[in-house]
This record gives C-alpha cells, structure tokens and sequence, in this order.
C-alpha cells in the first residue's frame, strides 16, 4: 500500500506528460503510486508511460472525454495511499514537494490537507510569477468560519484520503470541479500552507478568457449547491464571481488580458529563481533520458 497516491487527470497533454511524470520519480519521499486518468486523449499518451517503466505509474484510459470533475473521481476511487496528491499533466512538482507535505500531515494529525505556493512558468517553462506564498501568515489555520473561494490553490494540496474519498468530486463539473470539491472539503477542517513555491503551474494555455469565463460560471454553480444552507454567503459569492466576469470580459475586450493576468502572481525573487531552476536542473535531466525511448 503506497503512502501517497497522486492522481493526475490528463488529456491530450503528451507534449508535457513526461516532465510532470519525472518530477514524481525525483521525489524525495519514493512511497507514491500515481493514478494516471486518461480522459478520452488522441495523443497517445500511453507511449510516454511505457518508455518509464516505472510499476508506480499506472494508466487508466476512459472511453471518451468524460471531463475532469470525472477523471478526478475516478481516479480519487482507484488511489490506495493514506494521502492524496494531485498534479496536472501539465504541471510539475519540485523534488522535495511530497516529503514536506507528508511530513506536517503526520506531525499534525488535527490537519486534514496541507496545500504550498506555486510557482507560474511560461511557455519556455521560464519562472515568471509566484503565488499563494503568505511569508507572514501563520502556517496552520483554523477552519474557514464562512462560505467563500479556498484560500489557497488546489493543484499543490495533499489530503487525507479518508476525508478525500468522503468528499468526492463532481462529475458533472468538467471545470471548476477542484474548487467545488475543496469547498466542500475544507468544512470544520483545519488546514495548513507550506508558503514555498512546490508546485510549478503553466500559466499560457491554461488562463485563457473562455476557460476563465466557464470556470466563474461553474463557481456560481458551486455556491449555488451551499444556498439553502448558507442563503446570505452564497449570495455574496455569486456575486463577486458575476463581477470577476465583467472585470475580465472588459479586460480581454480591450486587450488587456495579459496583464490582468500576470497581476495574479508576485515578481519571484532570487530565492524564488535558485530554487526553482535546481528543481528544473534534476528533473529536466531526467525527462531527457526517456525522451528517445518516449
């Protein structure tokens, strides 16, 4: 039985399945399997996996594109670890991420997930951003007292599996499921932010208007489900994801999207840089010993 179980839903994301696939093998803590949830891919990603050879990496293809709320879930039921980690196909994670996340979850049993700072790079996987590093806020947290957004972003989290498979994700949601799912999770929870930046999200193709826009949307969707518990809250949530809209749909209208976006992430600094470029350093190297057999 693995320690953490890291599931990744992934479609048609062949070009950068690799590098995400090597940053778990450089992981400073080895006890992970990775449930690899193929939603309907034409890129046959298939090949990059076989090229690993790595027993901890197992490949579940759907049928078709089901969305990710399905792949999520489906790869939320598979997954056998005590902890559940997520991580695009998109993405990468630095070396030492899931050793520090594990280690504060078993050290402090009263925390139910522990999330980290991210690190935003940009087509050149060049380190452009950092975000959700509170330097000076406390690194464990008492419940959220109200209905609202997470304070913190959902790729980096790892959760307890208990609480994980009790929250399930929504199928129905085939964006904005990762939201929904640590809303609901996140109740009479304590959880903690590790305020490094561990987890690597690319930023262009990701971010676009119309993703952003069917992501407020399905928001609105997700307060809507909490109304007849939290009338007043909910509301106000639905709200603010209404403004969100007319903020960006004027931004992109007078293209200004770029920079509204880069707005979300603080300028790294030197500390920032040298990290993430040893991370890139161990983990490049080995993306670069398969990419002949992959």
């Amino acid at each position: 039985m693995p320690l953490i179980s890291v599931v990744m839903p992934l479609f048609n994301a062949a070009d950068t399945l690799l590098l995400a696939l090597a940053s778990l093998q450089a992981q400073a803590c080895e006890d992970w399997e990775c449930i690899v949830v193929d939603d309907g891919s034409t890129d046959n990603p298939e090949r990059i996996i076989r090229a690993l050879c790595d027993p901890r990496i197992q490949y579940h293809p759907l049928d078709r594109n089901r969305g990710r709320g399905y792949a999520r879930q489906c790869g939320l039921e598979i997954a056998r670890g005590r902890y559940i980690a997520f991580l695009d196909a998109d993405d990468w994670v630095y070396p030492h991420k899931l050793r520090e996340q594990m280690e504060l979850l078993e050290s402090e049993p009263d925390v139910a997930l522990v999330s980290t700072g991210m690190a935003i790079s940009n087509a050149s996987d060049q380190l452009v951003g950092v975000r959700n590093t509170p330097k000076k806020a406390p690194l464990i947290h008492a419940p959220m007292r109200h209905v609202g957004m997470p304070p913190f972003a959902f790729a980096p989290t790892m959760i307890v599996a208990k609480l994980a498979k009790k929250t399930g994700f929504d199928p129905s949601f085939p964006i904005a499921e990762d939201v929904d799912f640590l809303l609901r999770a996140l109740a009479g929870e304590r959880y903690a932010i590790l305020p490094s930046p561990l987890y690597v999200y690319r930023e262009p193709g990701s971010a676009t208007f119309p993703k952003v826009k069917s992501a407020l949307d399905y928001c609105c969707q997700m307060f809507a489900k909490q109304f007849h518990d939290h009338p007043l809250a909910s509301s106000i949530q639905i709200a603010k994801a209404r403004g969100k809209q007319c903020i960006y749909y004027s931004a992109f209208a007078f293209g200004l999207w770029d920079y509204m976006i880069a707005r979300r992430s603080q300028t790294p600094n030197g500390t920032d840089r040298q990290q993430y470029q040893n991370a890139w350093k161990i983990i490049s190297e080995i993306a670069a010993g398969y990419e002949v057999a992959a």
